[in-house]
């Protein structure tokens, strides 16, 4: 198999795989958040979601990038852009943004952005970290 066929497959699997756990997940957290605070208007879902993939790109970024090993670059087609590519959600938290901002929730947009972006740099800093790579 030519390497750019390769590339494409690893990427299509990878995110394929990627965007149904976000789906299902999400769908896990929004259905948990209406049972236990109905009412509650915050994204957790992409949240969670956002924070995860963070943390799992840090892991397999410590583990195939710059890795002698070339087998590692596939890995990380696979999982690193294919999975955590198609499972993070950076779109959908632009959106959600947008909506709090919209309906006049400003505050809650704004702790939005920042704990997402807080939490997201903290998954890759503790995974690259756990990983011996800091």
């Amino acid at each position: 198999m030519p390497d750019w066929l390769l590339t494409c497959v690893l990427l299509a699997a990878g995110g394929g795989a990627g965007t149904l756990g976000r789906y299902w997940l999400g769908r896990l957290v929004v259905e948990f958040q209406n049972a236990r605070w109905p009412g509650l208007e915050f994204p957790f879902g992409t949240f969670l979601i956002n924070v995860a993939g963070s943390l799992a790109l840090g892991f397999i970024a410590a583990l195939c990038i710059g890795h002698e090993e070339p087998s590692r670059r596939h890995w990380y087609l696979l999982l690193g852009a294919g999975f955590c590519g198609g499972f993070t959600t950076f779109s959908a938290f632009s959106l959600e943004t947008y909506e709090l901002i919209h309906d006049g929730k400003s505050i809650r947009a704004g702790a939005y952005v920042m704990g997402s972006v807080a939490a997201g740099v903290l998954g890759v800093w503790c995974a690259m970290r756990a990983m011996g790579k800091t």
